[in-house]
Parts: structure tokens; C-alpha cells; sequence
């Protein structure tokens, strides 16, 4: 086994014409949490364009969060990220998709796998440190699912929270933006 960091494979070509513009505007549309114009962006990119990961991945995100087809989301999500290796942005979308269908273990396995081909990239690092990392068991020869465990880990966290944010669960979705369906409620005004 090496110890040498594989290089990035280079950027996927630019999809034809139609599909490029088609694919920032559902960029835009994305960016503005606008999913039902995204999704129909995103279409038409892949419609025109359906070998061009980019445009195969949004629009595998666009379906699980839209039409909630996601066989078919998550196919094409994986497909993409097979075809085009270790792409930032293609891992997060994978990483998108599994925490739209409640799939934490798996969105994490997606980061892993990013992070082990790409280990400095800033966004994959945000979306890891977004996520959190689990703890170990505060008695650990106890299972995780053991009633003193879960209680000592409630009360360890709840610690933790008041030690100033030292073991705050961070915000999942400021690290990976999706629907504002998924988007956490505003906190309470505690002053």
C-alpha cells in the first residue's frame, strides 16, 4: 500500500450547450431554494447531457427532494460519483441525498470515502465537521444501547452544551444545503 495521495482526476468536460446553461440555472435555482425549478433544470441537463456526471447528480438530488423517487435519486447520485471519482461536489450530493431519506450512516460513509481520495478539500471538511462525529460509549463495555448508557450520554451532552458549545450538535444542513423542508426550525429567543 502507498503512502502517495492519488491525484484529482481533472474536471468533467462541460456539458453541450443547452445542458450547461440548463445546469447553472438549476444551480441558481438550487442556491435559491428553489427545488421545483431546479428539478426541471436539472431534467433537462441530464435529458440533453445523460452521461455528464454534474448534471446526472443534481439531478439525483433533485429527484429524492422533489419527487421523492429515490431509487432512482440514489442511483444516479452513486452512478455519478463511480463515473467521475472522488468530486467534491458529487460526494455531497451523495452525502445530500442519503440525509434527505434519513440515511445519516451512509451520508457519513460518502464524506469517508471522499475524504480518503480528497483528504484537505475545504467543503468536504465543512460538510464532516457539519455532521459531527459520534462518541464512544460513556461506559463502553456496556452496548450503546444500554439504559445507563444512553442516560449518561444524555446527561454528558447536555454538559457538554452548557460548557459553551464544546459538544453542541452542529447544524447539519449549513455545511450541506437542501430544501427548506429539511431546514432546522429557528431557535427560540432565550433572552
Amino acid at each position: 500500500m502507498t503512502d502517495a495521495i492519488t491525484p484529482a482526476p481533472p474536471p468533467a468536460a462541460p456539458p453541450p450547450d443547452g445542458a450547461a446553461e440548463a445546469l447553472s440555472q438549476g444551480l441558481s435555482a438550487f442556491a435559491a431554494r428553489d427545488l421545483e425549478a431546479a428539478h426541471r433544470l436539472f431534467e433537462r441537463a441530464h435529458r440533453r447531457d445523460p452521461r455528464h456526471p454534474r448534471a446526472m447528480s443534481w439531478y439525483g438530488v433533485t429527484l429524492v427532494l422533489v419527487e421523492r423517487n429515490s431509487a432512482l435519486g440514489v442511483s444516479l447520485c452513486d452512478q455519478a460519483v463511480r463515473g467521475c471519482g472522488p468530486d467534491p461536489e458529487l460526494a455531497l450530493n451523495q452525502a445530500r441525498v442519503h440525509l434527505a431519506l434519513n440515511q445519516r450512516e451512509r451520508a457519513v460513509k460518502a464524506l469517508f470515502r471522499a475524504l480518503e481520495q480528497r483528504p484537505g478539500e475545504p467543503s468536504l471538511l465543512a460538510a464532516q465537521a457539519a455532521m459531527g462525529v459520534r462518541r464512544p460509549p460513556v461506559i463502553r463495555f456496556l452496548s450503546r444501547g444500554n439504559p445507563l448508557n444512553r442516560l449518561l450520554g444524555r446527561l454528558r451532552h447536555r454538559w457538554l452544551q452548557r460548557q459553551g458549545g464544546a459538544g453542541a450538535a452542529p447544524r447539519i444542513l449549513e455545511a450541506l444545503p437542501g430544501p427548506p423542508a429539511l431546514a432546522p426550525p429557528p431557535e427560540p429567543d432565550r433572552s
